[in-house]
């Protein structure tokens, strides 16, 4: 029910923060109980992933399955309701931080998979024939941003990453999972879909991509001070990298 709430209603409607507060509501319940046999207490639902209604275990694996078949064949605009609706609920911290490993997907899938910017005459609608890997970055680009936007404070935690990371130079440095080196290359490979937009005239793309620069800067700047710290010490190879030169100001305000 939530995942058709969440991708069918507008992600700019009242009621679309409605069902965000309807979870919430759910969750504020306590846990599902009943009364123990004898006299006294009460039995705890539980399963292996926390108790009923407090842990919402089976929420984030539900999403999580629903968006890795379903997440290409859908609409852009439903893929951007849900992921709205997602990063919402991320970043309450429902489910703690486990809704964050949809937006991973995304983000393998966007920046460290290999991403032409639009197939010629696409329109983003929904097609039972797409699946994940056929999805360009006009198609998971808004998704993304609206992840950033909304969560980036979330986004700490990221699972190994995918061939073009690993092979980058800033790859190389970082271990299995999130790491700031991770956070830098996202950050690079967002200015470099900004520059091939803006050479290929796509203003929308070019105007998305500067927006989602723009919230993982201020996220490191004001939520993540590691990864601040490993671009400051991290030498030439970050520091004459002009797709993170918009990270320079940060070290003239630290110095000031």
């Amino acid at each position: 029910m939530y995942y058709e709430l969440g991708r069918n209603i507008s992600s700019e409607s009242p009621e679309h923060e409605g069902v965000v507060l309807d979870i919430l509501r759910i969750q504020g319940m306590g846990p599902l109980t009943r009364p123990a046999p004898g006299l006294y207490g009460v039995d705890i639902a539980r399963t292996v992933d926390g108790t009923l209604w407090n842990d919402l275990p089976f929420f984030v694996d539900d999403m999580t399955d629903l968006w890795v078949n379903n997440g290409g064949v859908m609409s852009g605009k439903h893929r951007l309701n849900l992921s709205t609706f997602l990063a919402k609920l991320a970043s309450t911290r429902v489910a703690k931080d486990r809704l964050c490993q949809i937006a991973l997907l995304v983000f393998r899938y966007l920046f460290e998979s290999p991403q032409a910017l639009r197939s010629e005459n696409e329109e983003d609608e929904e097609d039972l024939n797409r699946g994940m890997k056929q999805l360009e970055i006009i198609n998971l680009l808004p998704s993304a941003v609206a992840w950033l936007k909304i969560a980036g404070h979330n986004l700490l935690d990221a699972s190994k990453g995918g061939d073009t990371f690993l092979d980058s130079e800033l790859g190389q440095k970082s271990p299995s999972g999130f790491s700031p080196w991770r956070y830098l290359f996202w950050l690079k490979r967002l200015n470099e879909i900004q520059e091939e937009a803006k050479n290929a005239n796509e203003n929308a793309l070019e105007k998305l991509a500067s927006d989602g620069v723009n919230y993982m800067v201020n996220t490191m700047k004001e939520r993540n001070s590691e990864v601040f710290k490993a671009f400051k010490n991290g030498g030439d190879i970050l520091h004459q990298d002009k797709h993170l030169a918009c990270l320079k100001h940060l070290i003239c305000d630290d110095r000031s």
